[in-house]
């Protein structure tokens, strides 16, 4: 149990510490092109703080004794596949690929996703139930899993926005944006794990750090700033070349993270413009 979870962090950390390198190098790259981007700023502040999150709980896990929690384990493990989906979507923007991929319709799969969802939302608090004993949590380790507990309200805001910007989407585009959906279930699952790595720390499971509450209180701002710009892309009021200039246009997606909305259609002509005259032959 304690490799798997030191293991996961570290796939995690490595993960979204590469994907903030990605992305300042590709706002160095696009600077003079398109200007500066609030969406890959608060992608660096969020990729700069979670990485080193994940890492230093690797650290502690894999090296210093740290006891892998089963739950830890669990909350991390099912957000693991969809995050490198999306992350490996991201490369292959960041090379001059596609970047995304379009679901047309409504596959039986996705429709079962709700339901999936609650019996892991019920397995979990399942769990955590079974695991505090009569004594209760300590409240002076309240203090030191603030930052987390801020993290987890922070994070489902964030996937709350983003889901509603999916289903928005999805009569204009006539399906589902890959990336859109990745990041559906990444955000309220790294608010899950904060709610458990703070469950386990008020336990006494995990002991307080100073290097790692000084990483978890930098997210918070990082959090924030994030949750302000999709926020503010959710209602259209900010103006942002996320992650490039093309507009989507399903189902070939080029630059679309799924975060902003979709553009309207373009409109048909009334009246199309006649055919030119073929000249007559000789």
């Amino acid at each position: 149990m304690t490799v798997a979870v030191a293991l996961v962090n570290l796939v995690l950390g490595v993960a979204y510490t590469g994907y903030g390198v990605i992305t300042a190098l590709e706002m160095r790259r696009d600077w003079r092109s398109f200007g500066f981007s609030h969406f890959g700023a608060a992608w660096i502040a969020m990729a700069f703080t979670c990485g080193p999150h994940h890492l230093a709980h690797a650290i502690h896990v894999g090296l210093e004794g740290r006891a892998g929690g089963p739950l830890d384990l669990f909350t991390v493990v099912v957000g693991l596949p969809v995050g490198l989906v999306w992350l490996s979507l991201r490369i292959e923007a960041f090379l001059g690929g596609r970047g995304d991929r379009f679901i047309l319709g409504e596959p039986r799969w996705l429709r079962a996703v709700p339901t999936l969802a609650v019996l892991y939302l019920a397995a979990l608090f399942t769990g955590t139930i079974t695991r505090i004993d009569g004594t209760g949590l300590p409240g002076d380790r309240l203090l030191a899993v603030l930052p987390n507990l801020f993290l987890v309200g922070i994070y489902m805001a964030i996937g709350w926005f983003i889901v509603r910007t999916q289903l928005r989407n999805h009569p204009l585009m006539g399906g589902w944006s890959v990336s859109g959906l990745c990041l559906s279930a990444i955000f309220p699952t790294c608010a899950l794990m904060h709610g458990v790595f703070a469950f386990y720390a008020l336990a006494g499971t995990y002991h307080h750090d100073i290097h790692g509450g000084f990483i978890d209180w930098l997210s918070v701002p990082a959090g924030t700033y994030f949750l302000w710009v999709v926020r503010r892309l959710y209602r259209d009021s900010l103006r942002d070349w996320n992650q490039g200039p093309d507009e989507v246009a399903a189902p070939a997606f080029s630059g679309f993270t799924g975060v902003e909305p979709a553009p309207p259609p373009e409109p048909e002509l009334s009246h199309p413009e006649p055919a030119p005259p073929v000249p007559a032959g000789r």
